[in-house]
């Protein structure tokens, strides 16, 4: 165990570091020294060894080398995550490999990222989750869906939200208006004009107090069509 720590500490210590100058972005090492020159016109921090950089319109990758691994082609993109990036041109989205690899084909309206081997992803203005490999583990069903949040997510079926497990079951009914992710054992809905907090079983917790219902219905959703950021 003690190895396995040390050995994620050096690795970690290899990834460089984002700067910015004069409003673009570039990478140093952990010592200081200029790896990437700031030529970038924004960049994000590196995960699993790689950074989305962005030049242009585009979005492409660099390696832990500050080399471009995976050429500027994109219109978004995410960072990696498992092992696969979220990635969209012509207004489709799949994913990719650290090789650049398409291993989920471009076919997705929206897509999200993999929380916890699942991906929140539409089509055809119906929402469902998909896996790795990209079988639907939960078909695309829903007229939304939030994101998964202590094993459950939130999915909007016909005109009323509720919560599902990673099999695609219902644990709480779709009785409510709106509906966010569960957070710290509560989730936060809407139902008769009135915002409030459940628990994991569906039951009544506290009223919202009035200043906290735009932060928790809009800043926790878990996003509706939201592209996401770097």
């Amino acid at each position: 165990m003690l190895l396995a720590s040390a050995f994620t500490l050096q690795v970690r210590s290899q990834d460089l570091v984002k700067f910015y100058q004069g409003g673009k972005a570039g990478y140093k090492d952990k010592s200081g020294k200029v790896i990437v020159e700031p030529k970038y016109d924004a960049g994000s921090d590196y995960f699993e060894g790689m950074a989305l950089v962005i030049q242009g319109r585009k979005r492409g990758f660099l390696n832990s080398k500050g080399e471009v691994a995976i050429p500027f082609q994109y219109d978004d993109a995410s960072v990696f995550k498992g092992g696969l990036a979220k990635v969209g041109k012509d207004k489709k989205y799949g994913y990719i490999n650290k090789e650049g690899k398409t291993v989920i084909e471009f076919q997705y309206d929206f897509a999200d990222d993999f929380i916890n081997g699942l991906a929140r992803v539409s089509k055809g203005g119906k929402y469902g989750f998909i896996d790795p490999t990209g079988k639907e583990v939960i078909a695309l069903q829903y007229a939304n869906a939030r994101n998964f949040g202590e094993g459950v997510a939130a999915v909007k079926d016909g005109a009323k939200w509720g919560f599902i497990n990673d099999k695609g079951v219902f644990v709480i009914p779709a009785e409510y208006d709106d509906a966010v992710i569960f957070y710290q054992s509560n989730a936060v809905v809407a139902k008769d004009g009135k915002r409030f907090y459940i628990d994991h079983n569906g039951k009544f917790v506290k009223d919202m107090p009035k200043h906290d219902e735009e932060e928790e219905m809009h800043g926790r959703k878990g996003g509706d069509n939201d592209k996401d950021k770097k």
